[in-house]
């Protein structure tokens, strides 16, 4: 139960979030680009459109008045957008919008979202510093941010170096990632070190794992060109995403069993090396069902929209499963491999550190 600080905290947080939200809604001025506010909405036509494949979808026209917010002035614009939303999308009335200027005239650039954004950003904060403690966020929020300089780095290396090899990048930014996070949350302790290394190591025997099946299958069955926006090989991108997705569930499943079996080691007594190894794999058994299951609802969540798309045009669940779900499904499977061999290999690794040292420091 909440007690009443904690009630008065939350009051304080929900009039913080709706500030943040009115911020946003009213800082038009602070942008270079033209922002507008949506004023009235009038439809044009509704038409039904069938493409060559025989897949049906209705292509629909506002007519939008806009009113400039960082400008004076008013103005009209038609969007078209078809009903699946896929690529498109309609704008209502209070909807604010980024412009452009071409040589055809005004264009919707993209919503203005920043006021939502805002909002979900005080929200977040403030709930972790009532919830979790000033203290325990200061340090998530700063291996956020590192990771975050990291990512991008990674990425600007990418697009500046046209002859990197991703598959090494992006090995070496997960690598930097795991040692990263866990150095600023857990502090440089046996921990973390523990943690860090057990989940390097499960997350490269998944990924040697997935490499050998398909090294030995051929890629047989699996559509790595079916991947959305790909500049570069496909397979190597798909590595490179499959290695950060990994990383991301082993590490969560081995912080928990280091941490239970680092509390079991600071409890009065010796204890020998089958206890540790009994108790790593029995936490591990607790939480491995519930990762794969976050997995699965993870890989169901991104691929949803698509799926209702494609069977409301008539595609069957074969097209689907080989087109849209394939490579979703091998990344969850791998990703699901990394979390059950996460499990012994954590569990060792601790009990051979915890049993050689004699337990932890109190």
């Amino acid at each position: 139960m909440l007690n009443r600080r904690q009630m008065f905290q939350l009051i304080i947080l929900a009039l913080a979030v709706g500030f943040a939200w009115l911020l946003g809604r009213n800082d038009a001025a602070l942008y270079k680009q033209p922002i507008a506010q949506v004023v009235a909405v009038k439809n044009l036509s509704n038409q039904s459109v069938t493409d060559e494949q025989g897949n049906e979808d209705r292509n629909k026209e506002q007519e939008l008045t806009l009113r400039f917010l960082n400008r004076s002035g008013q103005m009209k614009v038609t969007n078209q957008y078809y009903a699946s939303q896929a690529m498109t999308e309609p704008y209502r009335k209070g909807d604010q919008v980024i412009l452009s200027h071409q040589a055809s005239g005004w264009q919707i650039v993209s919503l203005k979202r920043d006021a939502l954004l805002a909002a979900l950003t005080v929200a977040v904060l403030g709930l972790m510093l009532i919830l979790v403690g000033r203290r325990t966020t200061s340090w998530i929020m700063l291996a956020l941010l590192a990771n975050s300089v990291l990512f991008a780095g990674a990425i600007f290396w990418d697009i500046t170096f046209k002859n990197v090899n991703v598959v090494v990048l992006f090995c070496a930014l997960a690598l930097l990632l795991a040692v990263v996070s866990l150095l600023i949350v857990l502090r440089f302790n046996w921990q973390a070190l523990i943690t860090c290394l057990s989940t390097i190591v499960a997350t490269a025997l998944a990924m040697i794992i997935m490499w050998l099946a398909l090294l030995i299958t051929g890629h047989e069955g699996v559509h790595f060109e079916t991947m959305s926006y790909v500049t570069q090989v496909p397979v190597a991108v798909f590595y490179a995403q499959a290695v950060i997705g990994v990383l991301g569930a082993v590490m969560d499943e081995t912080a928990d069993i280091v941490a239970g079996l680092f509390g079991l080691a600071r409890e009065p007594g010796q204890r020998a090396f089958h206890e540790y190894w009994d108790a790593g794999r029995s936490v591990g058994k607790e939480i491995l069902g519930t990762l794969i299951n976050v997995l699965f609802m993870i890989f169901i969540a991104e691929t949803l929209p698509m799926v209702i798309l494609m069977l409301r045009n008539g595609n069957n669940w074969s097209y689907i499963l080989d087109q849209v779900m394939n490579l979703g499904i091998l990344q969850t499977v791998v990703s699901a491999i990394g979390i059950v061999l996460a499990v012994p290999v954590t569990s060792l690794l601790t009990a051979l550190i915890l049993r050689e040292r004699g337990g932890v420091e109190q």
